[in-house]
């Protein structure tokens, strides 16, 4: 992975002025996607910016001199969403953090409601956005923790018409939307060793909970894709998957008190043994089978995933 070369001196005066809002470009369209996106956040948010992108989609020279304002984190290889995540979280030195893609277009902002809901004290870690598609048409991206046989399968809602209302959810759809940074790394980012985005958004997402942090939705942020009708999310099993089973469900809580309990077949040993038990089991304040039994709901599910 390589980064836009920074002064020294700035770079070491920013852990003192820590900006209050960075923003992180994923570069998952066209190059025409990628110049038209940075134009537009350029000229409408005054915050750093970050593209994050691939070696072989751009020349470095070229783009930072079309773009010297903009800092780009460039992966020698393509990589999961988690990793740029990750790598643009450790860079931008911002108390929060907000992570949107070259296929969407920002069409709602409340930056002061927004940095206010964070400034809170019981703030979630992760605001995530309403989601329209091009038919102008609210996605259900709400997700409720809900498993299926052995497999943990979310139910899907579409969130509230009230404009005020902060709705819980399980999980970062796409793993956009707005971070607190430095909640983000004390809850160790995003697992990398899990291959498909859905598991690991899911693992995150479940990790906030049983933690005793929020994740919610609210329309004072919204984005827009212009060529899709729907989201669908890949949730067959993928390399990894076993530790996002062992974090999420290898906790009871009993009578007030944790209690490990392997959940069969999806069992990962190490991570049983080196985070459930001698990290976890002394954090958790509540176990996915309490999520599911109190997650509240506004609207009727969704019969598909879309």
């Amino acid at each position: 992975m390589m980064h836009q070369r920074q002064d020294v001196g700035y770079r070491i005066s920013a852990l003192y002025r820590q900006q209050q809002l960075a923003i992180g470009v994923l570069d998952l369209g066209s190059a025409d996607e990628l110049r038209s996106t940075l134009r537009w956040y350029s000229g409408n948010m005054n915050v750093p910016l970050y593209a994050v992108t691939l070696q072989s989609r751009i020349d470095e020279a070229e783009w930072q001199n079309e773009f010297p304002d903009v800092n780009f984190i460039i992966f020698k290889n393509a990589a999961t969403t988690g990793e740029y995540i990750n790598a643009f979280a450790d860079e931008c030195y911002a108390t929060f953090f907000l992570v949107v893609r070259t296929d969407c277009t920002l069409i709602a902002f409340e930056g002061e409601k927004l940095m206010r809901m964070m400034a809170e004290k019981n703030h979630p870690a992760v605001i995530t956005p309403v989601m329209i598609s091009s038919a102008c048409e609210i996605l259900p991206t709400l997700r409720a923790p809900y498993i299926n046989g052995r497999q943990v399968d979310p139910m899907s809602f579409t969130p509230s018409a009230d404009t005020d209302a902060e709705e819980d959810n399980l999980y970062p759809v796409m793993e956009l939307g707005l971070y607190d940074r430095a909640l983000f790394q004390r809850m160790r980012s995003y697992d990398t060793a899990i291959s498909g985005e859905f598991y690991q958004a899911m693992d995150f997402g479940v990790r906030c909970f049983l933690l005793g942090y929020r994740i919610y939705t609210t329309r004072s942020l919204a984005i827009q894709f212009p060529s899709r009708i729907s989201i669908i999310e890949d949730r067959s099993l993928c390399d990894g998957v076993e530790r996002f089973y062992t974090k999420a469900l290898s906790i009871r809580r009993i009578a007030g008190k944790n209690v490990v309990e392997k959940w069969k077949p999806y069992v990962d040993k190490e991570v049983l043994s080196e985070e459930v038990k001698k990290k976890q089991l002394m954090l958790q304040k509540t176990d996915f089978f309490t999520l599911m039994k109190n997650w509240k709901v506004t609207g009727a599910a969704e019969t598909e995933n879309e």
